[in-house]
């Protein structure tokens, strides 16, 4: 059973939301009407119900875009509950309803980007969809604006799990109100946006909820695994600095490793960039190598879990080191001291 705002929309409309499906049909072949009635009843009715609620005047603009964005996604056996990724409607009926006035706004554009963002989460290794989706509903009234709610977004994603996104979703964050970006990042600084976000661009292990000044060397991520266990390496990788971030070969491929406090992301690079940036690293003079430790200033380090030391390279925040022991790559936070040393220099450095 749907509510009387899509039941009337639907019913005004039939002829042409019948036209509609019978064109996904063609598209879609494998297109499931028991499936996409049952979208139709939760997932849409919902977000008609909450239109309802704040814009009874764009019910129907809203659940005609609803409506196409159900029939491609059931095309696509991305709704329903036999769907590859059920993150999906759990976005619709979490996110879309809470946000139903910006929705009400742009409804194709509002729910094309949550089904977007919901979706590279989801196909992205390591990343957390639900995480995503939590912040957005907790979030979602904050935002008085279309553009505000997509930049939340992005700052939302990129704290959900897609590194690489880092330098966009802080400037992204720029643009909202102070207390919505502190609220996007999880700060509980009371300094301000500009002082939290010095922190979070200068220092990539920085916690916003946390904010402590931490001492000493320490393992920050094991990223990366063995092939038969799921992971990408078949062979134990090494590794290069190359700028802010590194890059990773094993046998014949090789990655761009993109990381921080929040996740970390493989990204296919070429064997010849790698080899250049080996070739590129240079000394530091405060890091040493011996075995399965690392001195830096003169105190030695014991990482003993990783076995002898592969490879290892270091850029201005993080050290990166592999190890007879592991198909892994284990990430290290160089403290704050270490960063005002090393800043402004290139490259890392073989074991």
């Amino acid at each position: 059973m749907v509510g009387p705002a899509l039941a009337s929309v639907l019913r005004s409309g039939r002829a042409e939301f019948n036209a509609r499906f019978t064109a996904a049909r063609h598209l879609y072949p494998q297109l499931d009407g028991d499936t996409f009635t049952q979208f139709l009843q939760t997932a849409v009715n919902e977000l008609a119900q909450a239109t309802e609620r704040v814009r009874p005047d764009r019910v129907a603009e809203v659940v005609i875009a609803a409506y196409d964005a159900a029939l491609e996604l059931a095309g696509q056996n991305l709704a329903g509950p036999n769907s590859r990724l059920p993150v999906i409607e759990e976005a619709w009926r979490k996110v879309l309803p809470k946000a139903a006035t910006l929705v009400a706004k742009a409804p194709a554009r509002v729910i094309a980007a949550v089904c977007n963002a919901v979706h590279q989460l989801a196909s992205t290794p390591g990343a957390r969809a639900a995480e995503w989706i939590g912040r957005m509903e907790a979030l979602a009234s904050d935002c008085d604006e279309v553009e505000v709610f997509l930049r939340l977004g992005q700052v939302a994603g990129w704290r959900a799990g897609l590194a690489h996104f880092r330098k966009s979703a802080l400037a992204a964050a720029d643009s909202l109100p102070e207390a919505l970006a502190l609220a996007a990042v999880g700060a509980k600084a009371k300094e301000g946006w500009p002082v939290e976000r010095e922190k979070l661009l200068r220092n990539p292990w920085h916690d916003p909820a946390d904010g402590q000044n931490h001492l000493g060397l320490r393992i920050v991520a094991r990223v990366g695994a063995f092939r038969g266990f799921g992971g990408l390496f078949v062979k134990p990788p090494e590794v290069a600095a190359a700028g802010e971030h590194f890059l990773v070969r094993s046998g014949e491929d090789c990655w761009l490793l993109t990381a921080d406090l929040f996740s970390a992301t493989f990204h296919r690079a070429g064997k010849g960039e790698f080899d250049a940036a080996r070739r590129q690293q240079r000394p530091r003079p405060a890091l040493q190598f011996s075995g399965a430790s690392v001195i830096w200033n003169g105190q030695r380090v014991e990482f003993p879990a990783l076995g002898e030391f592969t490879s290892t390279a270091a850029n201005d925040t993080t050290l990166a080191l592999t190890g007879r022991s592991t198909h892994s790559v284990a990430l290290v936070a160089l403290p704050n001291e270490a960063m005002s040393e090393t800043s402004g220099k290139a490259g890392g450095l073989k074991s």
